[in-house]
Parts: structure tokens; C-alpha cells; sequence
């Protein structure tokens, strides 16, 4: 199972009503410098088409122009190519416009990951994830509130999905307690029947099976002051 994860919308809208307005009050900021500097210094400049005049104008044009192609055109299409996949083992990354990039990671390897949201990002969408493992790292760019929130506690339940370490075969095994403060023994199978001992046996010169019935106490747990002296399993 799989799911997809896109830039939020908001977000673009956000730069480019930013960028619109901050490109207006350059203008209107350089249009009046060019009138002011025409006004006032009429001897050296006795025509618009004087130096400083055209400088300014040509400000004026590269600021639209600029607004124009990185705003209006390449931003919605960087915004749209935003995509991530996660599955039930990686997080897949692809962004690009003319050249696309690819990046995966495994989800096993994160070692923790960090939400960055700026003000009001419930509106402009300006929310972060920045995974971390060894050795790299992956962003996670411009997300919805609902998509962070949805990201980071699948992430939260893949760690508490984690398998819980398999415990010893065997009729007996032993494993510190902290509620003992110490070695217990523990018994994980059940019985054998006197078939399979007798299976077992053609192996063994002497085997003998015991049950917890046929231990004292003091063979059933032993505390950390006994750790040197503890007993191995299979010594006979």
C-alpha cells in the first residue's frame, strides 16, 4: 500500500500574490527615482533618453521580466512536479522541471524526523519535514497542515510497529528481568512426549527432560551478583 503526497497549492499562490506585490512596489519605487532624478537635475539629464534615465527604465523591465518568467510560468510548473510516494518500506521523492530528480530513502533508516512550519503555514502551506538518517537526508517540501500531521504519525506508527525481539528457542532459556533485578528462567515450548525424547536420545548418550516442578527456587532465578557464574545454555 502506497500514498501520494503533492506540494500545497496555497503555497504557490501565497509567492506569487508575495512576489507580484513586491515587484509593483519596486516599480513604483524606480519610476519615482526616475522622475525625481529628471526633475531635479534638468541640466544634466535634458532629455528621458540621458543615462541614469535609461538605467532606471531598464531596472523597470529586467524586475517584470523577471517576475514574469520565474513567477507566472517556472513556479506552478516546479510546484506541480512536487510529488512524494510512501510505501509500507521507502519514501520516494521526484521534483524537477527540466531535469527531474529522484530520491529514495528507506523508512528504516530514519533516525528522526523534524517538522518545520512557519507562521500562518495552515494557510500559505509553508510546512517542512526534514528526514534524517546516516549519512543523508531528504526534504519534504511545502505541505499541507493535513498532510505534515499525516506524514509524521505514520512515521510515529512505523516505529511502534517495530517486531519485538524474538525470544530463544529452546525448552529453557534465560533473560534479564528488571522487575527481579536479574537472570530468570523461562520456559518457552511445552512438554516433550516420551517419542520425541526418545527421538532426541539417539543422539545423546544421556538426555534428560525437567520440568519446573523438578527445580528449587534457587535453580529458577538468579540475581546480578550471580552474573559470572551464570549458566550457559546446552552446558551439561
Amino acid at each position: 500500500m502506497s500514498r501520494n503526497y503533492s506540494s500545497d497549492p496555497n503555497g504557490r499562490k501565497f509567492i506569487s500574490v508575495t512576489a507580484f506585490l513586491l515587484t509593483i512596489v519596486l516599480l513604483v519605487l524606480l519610476n519615482i527615482l526616475r522622475l525625481y532624478a529628471m526633475d531635479k537635475f534638468p541640466q544634466y539629464m535634458p532629455d528621458t533618453q540621458a543615462l541614469p534615465v535609461r538605467v532606471i527604465s531598464a531596472l523597470m523591465i529586467i524586475f517584470a521580466a523577471i517576475y514574469v518568467v520565474f513567477i507566472v510560468i517556472l513556479l506552478p510548473m516546479w510546484y506541480k512536479s512536487i510529488r512524494y510516494v510512501i510505501t509500507d518500506d521507502e519514501i520516494i521523492s521526484y521534483t524537477g522541471i527540466f531535469t527531474r530528480t529522484y530520491r529514495i530513502m528507506k523508512i528504516s533508516s530514519v533516525q528522526h524526523a523534524v517538522r518545520v512550519s512557519l507562521p500562518l503555514s495552515k494557510y500559505t502551506g509553508f510546512n517542512f519535514i526534514f528526514l534524517n538518517a546516516l549519512g543523508s537526508n531528504m526534504p519534504i517540501l511545502f505541505l499541507s497542515d493535513k498532510d505534515c500531521v499525516d506524514i509524521l504519525e505514520l512515521f510515529r506508527k512505523k516505529y511502534e510497529e517495530k517486531p519485538a525481539p524474538e525470544k530463544p528457542k529452546g525448552k529453557y532459556f534465560v533473560e534479564y528481568s528488571s522487575a527481579e533485578s536479574g537472570y530468570v528462567y523461562s520456559d518457552s515450548s511445552r512438554i516433550l512426549t516420551s517419542g520425541e525424547i526418545s527421538d532426541i536420545a539417539e543422539n545423546f548418550d544421556n538426555v534428560t527432560q525437567l520440568s519446573f516442578e523438578d527445580m528449587n527456587s534457587d535453580q529458577l532465578s538468579f540475581t546480578d551478583t550471580d552474573k559470572q557464574n551464570e549458566p550457559k545454555i546446552g552446558d551439561k
